[in-house]
């Protein structure tokens, strides 16, 4: 289970085996043996002892600013896997197989706009994306068609990538309130998948971090300072599955309020209110459990899982990566 702390002046306190939370006169009391983060949403204090009792039983704590984006992290010395994988990551980055690799992730994306798109068309008489899911499948097909190593191909998966993105939202453009998909959001849609996004990508550099990969040594996206590429590349497969069916969710159950958001200038971002919301439902999401290669997994173990796949390729264990596929 994950602890969010969303209250200001929380104090995080250990007592024995137990994360002890108090704001005011609230008291809660968590066992480390079922937990398993520590999300911190706003202002929060907590001792020595809570770092080395989450330490010792692999507790992650993640902290994250208004945005929902995590600008801290604290998690063990020890990194996961081996430094021999690595160093794969950094020697295999121009390899035949790592591009189709990218191909596969950029596939699954597309896969999973093209299942959601029908999905909302089931219980939308009225809605007919035919023509964009039509568009959107032939990308498919060019993705297959390319040639070469992910240098030369970075462009035009990029120009795919796009493509697909352009018509997916516009399909949701008309079933929900919002015109375009924007990263400084200037709607409530936008400020719910921003701020969706950034608990998902913390999600995933932490399994990239268990599973012994560098968050930073990408593929698909380019090496900059201080950018994760990795996280950004492996990102791309869940952000349908996993935090647009959790905002689709809240607005088509009609559970969003004007009380959920808070303004500054044109920008909305989530009160304390919207933030509880939103961080249930996707973490509802990311626990709940999907068959995966047979087996009934959560979103959160496939996520791990698909970083532990990777590891396996630049090991040279298996030769591909597949495309997900989930039921």
């Amino acid at each position: 289970m994950q602890i969010v702390v969303n209250e200001y002046d929380t104090v995080i306190r250990k007592e024995e085996n137990r994360f002890i939370l108090t704001t005011g006169k609230k008291k809660e009391e968590f066992s480390a043996d079922n937990v398993s983060q520590i999300i911190i949403a706003t202002g929060a204090s907590l001792s020595a002892r809570v770092v080395k009792l989450a330490m010792e039983n692999d507790v992650d704590i993640l902290y994250i600013n208004m945005a929902g984006k995590p600008y801290a992290r604290i998690y063990p010395c020890k990194l996961g896997g081996t430094t021999l994988t690595r160093r794969r990551q950094a020697t295999q980055h121009a390899s035949l197989k790592v591009t189709e690799a990218v191909k596969n992730i950029i596939r699954s994306k597309i896969y999973n706009q093209i299942a959601l798109l029908k999905s909302l068309e089931k219980t939308r008489e009225s809605v007919d994306f035919s023509v964009e899911i039509k568009d959107i499948s032939e990308q498919v097909l060019k993705i297959c068609s390319l040639e070469g190593g992910i240098e030369e191909l970075r462009k035009n998966l990029l120009g795919i990538e796009g493509f697909c993105s352009s018509k997916y939202f516009g399909c949701l453009s008309r079933i929900l309130p919002f015109t375009e998909r924007q990263h400084e959001a200037k709607d409530p849609f936008n400020a719910m998948l921003n701020y969706g996004y950034g608990i998902l990508y913390s999600e995933v550099e932490r399994a990239c971090i268990i599973a012994g990969l560098d968050p930073y040594l990408g593929f698909m996206h380019t090496d900059r300072y201080n950018k994760p590429s990795l996280v950004l590349d492996m990102i791309e497969q869940f952000r349908q599955p996993v935090v647009d069916r959790a905002v689709i969710n809240l607005f088509s159950r009609k559970q969003i309020e004007d009380s959920d958001f808070e303004q500054s200038g044109k920008v909305f971002m989530l009160s304390k209110k919207g933030r509880e919301k939103l961080i249930a439902e996707v973490l509802s999401i990311i626990n709940r459990k999907v068959s995966y290669k047979g087996r009934e997994l959560s979103w959160k173990s496939i996520i791990l899982e698909r970083c532990r796949e990777l590891v396996r390729l630049l090991l040279n264990e298996t030769d591909e990566y597949p495309v997900l596929s989930v039921n």
